[in-house]
C-alpha cells in the first residue's frame, strides 16, 4: 500500500507537502477503512485551489515515470509551482508490503526528463544516481544488475524502468519488493468523475465505448444490479444501433430510450464509476489505488454513501476529493480516513484537533466550526 508521499515545488504546493496514510488513530469503528495501520479508505477536503487536484496529479506522477499505462501529458503542462519554476520537482513516495517499507524519490525539471532517483528497501539504499554530483555514474546493489553498464548520458529515463524492461533479478526478499512496487503502481488508476473518460494509469490505451466493454466482458446483469443496488429502479436494456452498442433505457412493455439522451448527471457519472470499477472484485483486476477527483459531483448525498460503502469493502487504497460535508461522518469513516487539504499541510482530522474525538461526534459540525483548521 502507499504509506505515504511527500511532493514539493509541484504545481499548487512551493514547499514541501506530505500526505502520509499510516498516521492514525485507535478506534474501534469502521475498523475496514484501515489495514495494517495505513487508511484503506480515505475522503479529502479542501477549499477551491487547496491543492487536492494537484496531489492527484502527484500521486500519479510515478505512473508516468515508471510505466507505460496511460498518461495524458497536458494534465503536466505547469508542472512547477509557478513561484519556483528554476527550481527542480521534488517527488518521495513510502510503500509498505508485508511490513516492510520501500522508499523511492526522484527530481524532475519537467514530466519526462529525471534528473535523480533513490530507491531504498528495508533502508538499504538499492538504486541511485544524481545528475548534478555525477554525470555518469549510477550505484546498483540490486543482486542481478552487476553486469549493467550505464552511463548516465545514454539513459534519458527511469533506471527502474529500464532495469524492469531489460533485468533478470535474482530471487530474494529486495527484488521480490521491488516488483510489488512495480506491481501496485501499474495497477493505479485516477479518473474523474465527470461525463468524459479521461483517466491515468492501469491500462496502457483508453480502449472501447464503455457499454460495448461491459457487455462484451458479461457484466450486464451485474450493471443492473449496481444501478438497482444504488437506488435507481429503472430497467436497463443494450441494443446494437448503427453497428454500435447502445445502453438504453427501456420503458412500457416494448419501448426503450437511449441511456445518454434520458439519464440523469448522477446516472452518467454513476456509469463511468462502474466502468471504471466492474472487475474490482476480481483481486488480479482491482485497481491498487483509486483517486476520484470530485467523486461525488453529481450524486445526492445518499448515494455518495452508497459509493463509499461499496469502495470500503474491497481491498484496493482509496482516495476521493469532495465538497460534501455530509459525508463527513463517523457513521461512515473515521476521523483518521477524512483528510484536510490545503497548499501548506495535508492532515487528517485525527491529528489537526488537540480534542479527542468519539464515535458520537458530530464531524461535520466540527469541520465547518473550523476545529480541523487551527
Amino acid at each position: 500500500m502507499l504509506k505515504s508521499l511527500t511532493v514539493s515545488n509541484f504545481r499548487a504546493f512551493k514547499e514541501p507537502v506530505t500526505i502520509d496514510f499510516s498516521t492514525t488513530g485507535n478506534y474501534s469503528f469502521n475498523t475496514e477503512a484501515v489495514k495494517d495501520g495505513i487508511v484503506k479508505t480515505a475522503v479529502m477536503y479542501g477549499k477551491n485551489a487547496s491543492g487536492k487536484s494537484s496531489l492527484g496529479l502527484a500521486i500519479f506522477d510515478i505512473v508516468g515515470t515508471l510505466t507505460d499505462n496511460y498518461v495524458n501529458p497536458s494534465y503536466y503542462i505547469n508542472y512547477h509551482n509557478r513561484f519556483n519554476k528554476d527550481i527542480l520537482v521534488s517527488f518521495e513516495y513510502t510503500f509498505s508490503f508485508d511490513n516492510k517499507e520501500i522508499v523511492y524519490a526522484y527530481t524532475k525539471n519537467n514530466f519526462r526528463d529525471i534528473f535523480s532517483e533513490k530507491l531504498t528497501i528495508n533502508n538499504k539504499v538499492v538504486v541511485e544516481y544524481d545528475r548534478f554530483k555525477d554525470k555518469k555514474t549510477i550505484e546498483l546493489n540490486m543482486e542481478g544488475s552487476e553486469n549493467i553498464s550505464l552511463d548516465l548520458r545514454q539513459l534519458h529515463f527511469s533506471i527502474l524502468r529500464y532495469i524492469k524492461a531489460n533485468v533478470i533479478l535474482a530471487k530474494n526478499e529486495e527484488n521480490g519488493l521491488f516488483y510489488k512496487m512495480y506491481e501496485f503502481v501499474n495497477k493505479m488508476l485516477l479518473f474523474w468523475s465527470l461525463e468524459t473518460r479521461e483517466f491515468i494509469g492501469y491500462t496502457p490505451a483508453s480502449g472501447q465505448s464503455l457499454i460495448n466493454k461491459i457487455v462484451k466482458e458479461g457484466h450486464f446483469k451485474d450493471l443492473q444490479k449496481f444501478f438497482n443496488d444504488a437506488g435507481f429502479e429503472d430497467e436497463l436494456d443494450h441494443r446494437i444501433i448503427n453497428g454500435i452498442e447502445q445502453l438504453m433505457i427501456k420503458y412500457g412493455k416494448d419501448n426503450a430510450i437511449d441511456f445518454g439522451l434520458a439519464c440523469s448527471s448522477g446516472m452518467s457519472s454513476l456509469l463511468l464509476v462502474y466502468y471504471w470499477l466492474e472487475d474490482i472484485a476480481d483481486p488480479k483486476k482491482c485497481p491498487s489505488f483509486i483517486f476520484i477527483d470530485e467523486f461525488d459531483a453529481f450524486y445526492h448525498f445518499e448515494l455518495s454513501y452508497f459509493i463509499i460503502e461499496r469502495l470500503k469493502s474491497y481491498g484496493c487504497q482509496v482516495l476521493l476529493t469532495t465538497h460534501n460535508t455530509s459525508i463527513f461522518t463517523n457513521d461512515l469513516l473515521r476521523p483518521d480516513c477524512y483528510y484536510i487539504c490545503s497548499k501548506d499541510k495535508i492532515v487528517n482530522a485525527h491529528n489537526a484537533t488537540l480534542k479527542e474525538i468519539r464515535f458520537g461526534h458530530n464531524l461535520e459540525k466540527l469541520y465547518r466550526g473550523g476545529t480541523f483548521g487551527k
